[in-house]
């Protein structure tokens, strides 16, 4: 078919940068749609293998804030239990995936319904700390990917859109489920830096408190 045409190396190869991006996006999310379907061994929610499922665990509540985990292709794609974005969804969390077309179009659309109570967690140039913002914002987009794949998904969106920092997370106390080169303490995975930016931002201690334990 003309799709999987587009998606072959070949294919691939003849397509604009951008193009083959997109295209990648949209082979990766039909991947995950077909995953849940039939997500054989591995559970469809925390993708570990069934044996090992984590979801039972979970407690069971909806964040306060709208929360909107955008992930990178390969994220989607490669499905590893060391992913920690993906439970956010647990917590009520919705999740895109960037360069798939109607994706991008939803995004648009939730922050310019409130693009003055949208902030990005990227610690970009102009980024400013969590605590230091003039009020808490109602709606958190968090990017989920490689670094790389985190800057290139940090410039597509709007400079307009406040990007925020957190400065006190550790991976000493939060741990983590990758290793770095080079890392540092203060390098830690994308539910750990969301569980800190809830704290800094002086929410509710209860939910923080049950997040950071069932992210763990």
């Amino acid at each position: 078919s003309k799709d999987l045409k587009a998606t072959s190396p070949q294919g691939l190869r003849r397509q604009k940068p951008q193009d083959r991006e997109k295209a990648r996006s949209a082979k990766a999310w039909a991947s995950f749609q077909a995953f849940l379907k039939c997500p054989g061994d591995k559970c469809p929610h925390c993708w570990l293998m069934r044996r090992h499922c984590c979801c039972e665990g979970l407690p069971r509540f909806e964040l306060r804030l709208r929360v909107i985990v955008l992930m990178h292709h390969l994220e989607i794609g490669q499905r590893k239990a060391s992913n920690t974005a993906k439970l956010l969804a647990h917590f009520g969390a919705e999740m895109l995936c960037w360069g798939v077309e109607e994706h991008d179009e939803r995004l648009q659309e939730i922050i310019k319904d409130d693009p003055e109570g949208t902030v990005v967690l990227f610690p970009s140039e102009t980024a400013v700390q969590a605590t230091e913002l003039s009020e808490t914002p109602r709606q958190i987009l968090v990017l989920d990917g490689g670094w790389r794949e985190c800057v290139r998904m940090n410039a597509w969106i709007s400079s307009a859109v406040q990007r925020c920092i957190v400065t006190t997370a550790s991976r000493s106390e939060l741990g983590g489920t990758r290793k770095y080169d080079n890392g540092t303490d203060d390098r830690v995975q994308t539910a750990a830096a969301f569980v800190t930016l809830l704290r800094e931002l002086g929410q509710d201690d209860q939910e923080v408190a049950a997040l950071r334990s069932g992210l763990a």
